[in-house]
C-alpha cells in the first residue's frame, strides 16, 4: 500500500487536467451516463474552479483525484448548502487514503463556511461501495439517480404527423 497523497485546493491552472481526470471518471462509468463536449465541460470545471471549492489529489505532477463543491440553495429553502459536483479518485488511487484527504478537506471548509453538503455521488459500476464509503462518513442516503434513455435506448421512428408538428 502506498503512502496517502497530500490534498490541495485546485489552481485555475489545474482545468485542463481536471478535464482528463472527469472524463476518465465518465469513461470508468461503463458509457451510463450521456457523452461527454470537453468544450461545455471544461466550462463547468471553470465555473466551479471560480464560483466554489476545488481539492485536487496528485502524483508527480497529474492530478488522481478531485472533489468540487459549489454554494447551493433548494428552490424551497433559504438554507445554503454546499452542492458536491464531483467526486472522483482513480482506481488505483483509491486504496491509499486519497479519497479521505479530499473528503477531510471539503468537510473542513463546509465546517469553516457553516455549510451541509449535498450531493448526487453517482456510480454505474462500484454503486454498493460509494454508498457504504459515504455513509460511513456521516453521509445520509437520500435517494438516488436515474436514468431512462429516449425511446429505452432505440433510434426513434417518427410518424409523418410527428414531423408536421414539428414544422
Amino acid at each position: 500500500m502506498t503512502a496517502p497523497l497530500k490534498a490541495r485546493q485546485a489552481k485555475p491552472l489545474d482545468a485542463t487536467n481536471l478535464l482528463r481526470l472527469l472524463v476518465e471518471g465518465h469513461e470508468d462509468n461503463g458509457g451510463v451516463y450521456p457523452p461527454v463536449d470537453e468544450r461545455l465541460m471544461l466550462q463547468w470545471i471553470t465555473a466551479v474552479l471560480t464560483g466554489g471549492y476545488v481539492v485536487v489529489i496528485e502524483k508527480s505532477g497529474r492530478i488522481v483525484g478531485s472533489i468540487g463543491l459549489v454554494p447551493f440553495q433548494f428552490p424551497w429553502s433559504a438554507e445554503w448548502l454546499l452542492n458536491m459536483e464531483w467526486f472522483y479518485v482513480q482506481k488505483r488511487f483509491r486504496r491509499n487514503s486519497s479519497a479521505d484527504a479530499l473528503l477531510v478537506a471539503a468537510h473542513a471548509f463546509a465546517d469553516d463556511k457553516g455549510a451541509s453538503i449535498v450531493g448526487g455521488v453517482s456510480s454505474a459500476k462500484d454503486a454498493a461501495l460509494k454508498d457504504r464509503l459515504m455513509q460511513i462518513k456521516g453521509y445520509c442516503y437520500m435517494g438516488g439517480y436515474f436514468i431512462r434513455r429516449l425511446n429505452n435506448g432505440q433510434p426513434i421512428q417518427r410518424t409523418q404527423d410527428q414531423a408536421d408538428y414539428d414544422e
